[in-house]
């Protein structure tokens, strides 16, 4: 009886090390998962695809900004890349220079996207009855300056 009981003492040992060395999601690793209910849409820009290849260290950061009817930001310049995607209203943009396109005044409606470039003084503005609300996208090296406001002088 007692070899009986050995041997069965080292199947269930056996068996129970096995069930711990196989992993309980090898039966899942077989199907791949796969897209589904998802929509995409591309972001509608005035100067196409926003690209920029870069082998330092940068840094995102992004802020909702709000404009009350009537208010603006004043003028204004990036000095990294930005972009901006406008998620209510119309925002108005009047570019100091920059490619035929980019200068003078623009209007991005909600939907709409819009990449700022480098440099140029500009302001947004609402011009509208209805308030204004955008997310602002900067990229730039950590620790890097990436907006300026302009001083009374310029």
């Amino acid at each position: 009886m007692k070899r009986i009981d050995l041997i069965a003492g080292v199947s269930v040992g056996l068996l129970v090390t096995l069930a711990c060395l196989a992993s309980p999601a090898t039966a899942q690793t077989d199907q791949v998962p796969v897209e589904k209910g998802v929509t995409t849409s591309p972001l509608v820009t005035s100067l196409g695809p926003f690209r920029q290849v870069t082998s330092i260290p940068i840094v995102m950061t992004g802020q909702v900004i709000e404009i009350a009817p009537g208010g603006q930001t004043g003028r204004e310049r990036h000095l990294v890349p930005s972009f901006l995607y406008v998620l209510e209203g119309t925002l108005t943009t009047n570019t100091e220079g920059g490619p035929i396109g980019v200068a003078g005044v623009q209007y991005h409606s909600a939907g709409q996207s819009y990449a700022e470039p480098v440099g140029l003084w500009h302001n947004y503005s609402n011009t509208s009855q209805a308030p204004v609300k955008y997310v602002l996208l900067l990229i730039s090296t950590p620790g890097g300056p990436t907006s300026e406001k302009a001083k009374g002088d310029e």
